[in-house]
């Protein structure tokens, strides 16, 4: 049997989660849905998909309207990671809730499914993305590749053809025909005028969709895309997956372990961010340092790439994925916010002075990453980069993210509090109709 068919024949049994998937599950659905809902107001190269989106359909858009589930998924899923404040697995840097969150979503909501069997099918495909990046033998990057989104939609296949009711063969071809649809390269995070950055999992969350309900058409796919010949693994690393990734499915779930982010920002600028807050917690003025010079592992190199743009962000995603930025605005404002990306603070001369001064020393495999700091006096220091705040989902309470659901909720449309504020309350509601209705007009 292939991998995939064994994958999708384990996924596709099960029917309930343990107490804290469970939790994660739900929490990451609200975490997920509020960053979302307040990407609608504040990143204008989102607008677009919504306007192309919006017309007679199944499928509610967050940005009024509505849409066939394809283009729903796609108008919602370039929403998932627009503020670069949704979940995160660290182990492998992926963000395996932002496809398959607009993906089930727009599925769910079309095929009449209650919200309380949503959580179930996210887990698995929150799972599976996990699990795939897990079982890579090497760096996409290294190859050219932009993986994350592409690894998300494999997942979110899966978890589709759960929600959808499908056979282990029509889970099969779901991740094959969402495969083909799209790819990413890694050019992309390296390009500070792109908005690719900010929208690039609306197109795996369509390809999810649409893969899907083309395989309970009867639309047939390749017989093992996640490691055949050309499958995912192979093509992203050039080598096999490794099987024993999925040895404990349906025992273990990633999804508890997945990080839900308390800072707006790339997970990778949360070392820099910390320091920045240390430095400001130990009455350091900003203004006496000289210069600054990083450490890392990468692929964080990108936060410092191009310098210019780092250190002078021209746009909101480019200062979430700014060391430079984000280390000044810690140390001379506190912990960043949604506002803290705005134009305004963004602007800011003396954040600006102080990100002109840090640049990166070196980032290889193995090192310690650490800020070496010259302050103006001629003293010098050497400070390892702190771990930053880790709220993992599946222990996570909600008043834990209060702060961070108030922020969001202020950003949100009017007509999407009634969905956030139901994902608050102890039991999830059956239908999603009601709670939806307001953003369909």
């Amino acid at each position: 049997m292939s991998l995939t068919r064994t994958v999708a024949t384990r996924a596709l049994a099960i029917h309930a989660l343990p107490p804290r998937a469970a939790n994660a599950a739900r929490l990451s659905l609200l975490d997920g849905l509020a960053t979302m809902a307040a990407a609608v107001t504040l990143e204008p190269a989102t607008r677009p998909f919504a306007d192309m989106a919006r017309g007679p359909g199944a499928a509610t858009l967050l940005a009024g309207g509505t849409a066939p589930p394809g283009l729903a998924a796609l108008a919602n899923g370039v929403l998932s990671h627009a503020l670069d404040f949704e979940d995160t697995f660290d182990a492998t840097g992926m963000h395996p809730n932002a496809v398959a969150i607009p993906a089930l979503l727009a599925l769910a909501e079309a095929e009449g499914v209650s919200l309380t069997n949503l959580p179930t099918s996210l887990a698995l495909a929150c799972d599976l993305t996990c699990r795939i990046s897990l079982s890579l033998a090497d760096d996409p990057a290294a190859h050219g590749w932009y993986h994350p989104p592409m690894i998300g939609c494999a997942g979110a296949a899966v978890g589709a053809a759960h929600l959808l009711g499908l056979s282990p063969d029509q889970a099969v071809a779901a991740v094959s025909l969402a495969l083909v649809q799209f790819s990413l390269t890694d050019a992309l995070k390296r390009s500070p005028t792109s908005d690719l950055r900010a929208v690039r999992d609306g197109f795996a969350a369509r390809a999810a969709v649409e893969g899907a309900l083309l395989a309970r058409a009867g639309v047939t796919g390749t017989t093992d895309p996640l490691a055949e010949a050309g499958g995912l693994g192979p093509l992203l690393t050039g080598s096999q997956l490794q099987a024993t990734a999925f040895d404990d499915l349906g025992h273990v779930f990633h999804g508890e372990h997945v990080t839900l982010k308390l800072w707006p920002c790339c997970r990778g600028t949360h070392p820099a961010t910390a320091l920045g807050l240390a430095l400001r917690a130990e009455g350091i003025a900003p203004e006496t340092l000289a210069a600054a010079a990083f450490t890392l592992t990468p692929p964080d190199d990108m936060l410092f790439h191009p310098l210019a743009d780092r250190q002078r962000p021209s746009s909101a995603i480019g200062a979430k994925f700014s060391i430079p930025y984000c280390f000044a605005h810690a140390w001379r404002r506190g912990a960043p916010s949604l506002a803290a990306f705005a134009g305004g603070p963004r602007n800011d001369p003396g954040t600006l002075a102080l990100a002109a001064k840090i640049a990166m020393r070196d980032c290889a495999p193995g090192l310690k990453p650490a800020a070496h700091l010259r302050f103006a006096d001629g003293r010098e220091e050497t400070r390892p980069l702190p771990a930053p705040p880790v709220l993992p989902a599946g222990t996570a309470q909600l008043s834990d993210l209060r702060a961070k659901l108030a922020d969001c909720r202020a950003h949100a449309p009017a007509a999407a509090r009634p969905l956030l504020g139901a994902l608050t309350e102890d039991a999830l509601p059956e239908s999603l109709a009601p709670l939806l209705t307001p953003l369909r007009s």
